[in-house]
C-alpha cells in the first residue's frame, strides 16, 4: 500500500496573494518530489498564478524554492528531491536590493 504524506506549502509575495492563503496543506503519496508538490498546488490554480510560477514547463528561475528552509538548489536532487511527512515547501520571489 502506498503511504500518504502531508506536506506544508508556504507561498510568499505575489504567489501568496494569487492563492489567497498563507499555508496550504498538501496530501501526497510516498516518493513525491518538491517539483510535484508545486505542480499539485499551482495546477489547481488560476492561469495568472501559473504565469508567475512557470517559464514554459520549468519553475521560473526568479523564484526561490525552499525545502525545510533550505534552498533546493543546494540539494543533490534539487527540485527532484523526495519529500517526507511534515516537510515544508516554500515558494518565494527572488528579492534584489539596490
Amino acid at each position: 500500500m502506498v503511504g500518504q504524506l502531508r506536506i506544508i506549502f508556504k507561498p510568499f509575495g505575489p504567489i501568496r496573494r494569487a492563492l489567497g492563503k498563507r499555508i496550504i496543506e498538501v496530501d501526497v503519496v510516498d516518493s513525491t518530489t518538491v517539483r510535484q508538490v508545486i505542480d499539485r498546488v499551482v495546477g489547481q490554480s488560476s492561469d495568472n498564478l501559473k504565469r508567475l510560477v512557470y517559464e514554459g514547463e520549468e519553475i521560473n528561475r526568479n523564484l526561490i524554492v525552499l525545502l525545510n528552509k533550505r534552498d533546493v538548489n543546494t540539494l543533490e536532487m534539487g527540485l527532484d528531491t523526495v519529500v517526507s511527512e511534515g516537510d515544508e515547501v516554500a515558494l518565494l520571489p527572488h528579492v534584489q536590493g539596490g
